[in-house]
């Protein structure tokens, strides 16, 4: 028999942070207005851009994960609960390192926090992703707490501290979310305990978790280019998104086919590895100026997510038993790495004068090319600092390296965290395996349909045993 904590231990732990967050909304939040104030909060452009992300978030990300067997309420209705969750935390603790709040002691929210938040969900969503079908909500929840604030802090650093171009947040979502996750999975030390699909015949959660990729590459170039300024660097990580994606996906096909025995496709690599073109080439989506660089980076990146799946996936199970669920280190870690690692390189090759008077857009503390350039900037608004194609190459490493190094820290510290014992575990003997354990009978979810359902079948009985007679 389960104890009382047990079964209402989630309601507890999430009722007190609820309470947290409507207080300091209270406080400390106050909407933009979007006549008086400068920001960009237009709803005619960012706001479909925001309605694809989020898309993305709540129905790709959910149906991506929903191909266990006895987890599938679990995959889908976690994946809201958390993105709610993490939107609320996530707008809060940006709202508090924002320059509003160091002046004023209050700070807005608009559409370009709300795309913010959701790319906050993004990375507890791809850590979810490893660790899927090992923990409980509650355990799920206290994960996107923590790894929450964490990257927060990890993107303002990144982004606000080293000016690093992370444009599509490869490093601080991708890579970030995967290694985080791999690291609490190595402290968690247990393999899924959630069966999947039996071979043979059609799976159907296949299929679903089939519509989460196909929503993921509809509109991943949206994701890449939410966040961008001005609309020429927004133009390029939509169309740099777009074709490295398209290289990645037949590529995805023809390498799959090739590493079987038989010459078929795998479903594994078609759901994950069609979609790391658009990983691999965010953190420089607005920075790479040629499509032909565009379309090698999603063969180059569709190549190493399927050789991570037919080859380093199972090393990394049998020497450090780390069970990745979701294969979620070859779809956003690997690709997440090769993002950091190309933007390095875009840095450092690209002749800064090809950009033009967009450049400090891209890398804020570029020195100035001449004088007219001194100018524009000055007028628009961007940072001028005196990086140049070596500096800012070195600062780019620099974000790669913090963004990884937190992960990994952050996750074995969060991990050991979820292991105490007085948290719900999907292991412990008094509770129930799968999604039974968390979600009631439909008949008793509804407009008290068990009572009716109880009179029903007592109905059935009397006329069965009427014709008996």
């Amino acid at each position: 028999m389960t104890s009382v904590l047990q079964r209402r231990q989630f309601g507890l732990i999430a009722g007190i942070l609820q309470i947290i967050f409507i207080c300091a909304f209270a406080k400390l939040g106050r909407y933009i207005d979007p006549i008086d104030d400068s920001k960009r909060v237009f709803s005619g452009t960012d706001y479909p851009l925001f309605q694809d992300v989020h898309l993305m978030i709540f129905v790709g990300f959910g149906f991506l994960m929903a191909f266990l067997k006895r987890y599938g309420f679990s995959a889908i209705s976690v994946n809201l609960l958390l993105s709610a969750f993490v939107i609320q935390f996530a707008i809060l603790l940006r709202g508090c390192l924002s320059d509003n709040f160091k002046n004023t002691g209050t700070f807005t929210i608009g559409i370009p926090e709300m795309i913010s938040a959701d790319s906050s969900c993004a990375a507890v969503l791809i850590t979810m992703g490893v660790l899927l079908g090992r923990l409980t909500p509650v355990q799920f929840l206290l994960l996107a707490f923590f790894e929450t604030a964490i990257n927060v802090c990890v993107e303002f650093v990144v982004v606000n501290v080293l000016h690093v171009n992370d444009s599509g947040r490869s490093l601080t979502v991708h890579t970030f979310g995967a290694y985080f996750g791999l690291a609490a999975a190595l402290v968690g030390h247990k393999k899924n305990v959630m069966e999947m699909d039996e071979h043979g015949g059609i799976h159907h959660s296949d299929l679903f978790s089939m519509i989460g990729t196909l929503l993921l590459w509809v509109f991943f170039p949206s994701f890449n280019a939410a966040i961008q300024e001005p609309e020429d660097a927004r133009h390029r990580a939509i169309m740099n998104t777009y074709l490295s994606m398209a290289s990645s996906t037949v590529t995805t096909f023809i390498l799959s086919s090739w590493v079987d025995q038989l010459g078929r496709f795998n479903m594994i690599h078609i759901q994950s590895s069609t979609l790391a073109g658009g990983v691999a080439i965010g953190t420089a989506a607005n920075a790479v100026l040629y499509p032909s660089h565009a379309v090698c980076v999603g063969v180059i990146s569709a190549f190493l997510s399927v050789m991570g799946h037919a080859w380093l996936s199972p090393r990394l199970e049998r020497t450090f038993h780390i069970f990745d669920t979701c294969g979620v280190h070859n779809l956003h870690g690997i690709p997440g790495i090769l993002s950091g690692l190309l933007a390095i390189g875009f840095a450092y090759f690209y002749d800064p004068r090809e950009y033009g008077k967009t450049l400090n857009h891209i890398y804020p503390y570029w020195e100035p090319l001449n004088k007219t350039h001194l100018i524009l900037n000055s007028q628009n608004g961007a940072l001028i600092g005196d990086r140049n194609r070596v500096s800012q190459a070195k600062f780019q490493a620099i974000g790669l390296g913090f963004s990884l190094g937190s992960a990994i820290i952050g996750g074995l510290i969060t991990g050991l965290i979820l292991k105490i014992r007085v948290w719900n575990q999907v292991d412990d003997p008094n509770i129930p395996h799968g999604d039974v354990n968390y979600y009631a009978p439909s008949d008793v979810n509804f407009l008290s349909k068990y009572k009716h359902a109880q009179e029903q079948q007592q109905l059935r009985e009397r006329e069965q045993m009427h014709e008996i007679y």
